[in-house]
């Protein structure tokens, strides 16, 4: 028998999980107005939102957890800089590219700020 996790997608700006078959199990609605990207954590996914829609000042970078209830809203640095990917969970920390190219580093468990490397295109 095959347990694997089921299949998780974006469709129509929704994180839906699919079964086997392909129905819809469950999901997640956007906060404010689409699913952009998603990346599975250690017993959580990291979900980026477009942020149009979202209140100014409001990240658009969030985790949940395995049932899809909302863990924390992400501490970023600068709010005229939105997050622009999900790089990847190292560790206990989450890195994330802010839409001018600098690394985010955040505390996986809780989403506060541990640090952020400026890129080369920022400094200027």
């Amino acid at each position: 028998m095959n347990t694997s996790p089921q299949a998780l997608a974006v469709i129509d700006g929704t994180l839906c999980q699919l079964t086997r078959e392909g129905a819809l199990a469950g999901g997640h609605v956007p906060l404010a107005t689409a699913v952009v990207e998603f990346r599975r954590g250690s017993m959580r996914y990291y979900v980026r939102e477009h942020t149009y829609g979202l209140l100014p000042g409001f990240p658009n970078l969030y985790c949940l957890d395995a049932a899809f209830q909302l863990q924390w809203i992400a501490e970023w640095p600068d709010s005229a800089d939105p997050c622009a990917a999900i790089v990847g969970e190292e560790g206990g920390t989450l890195v994330a590219r802010s839409a001018n190219g600098s690394a985010v580093r955040l505390e996986a468990s809780t989403g506060r700020l541990l640090g952020v490397e400026l890129s080369m295109a920022a400094t200027g």
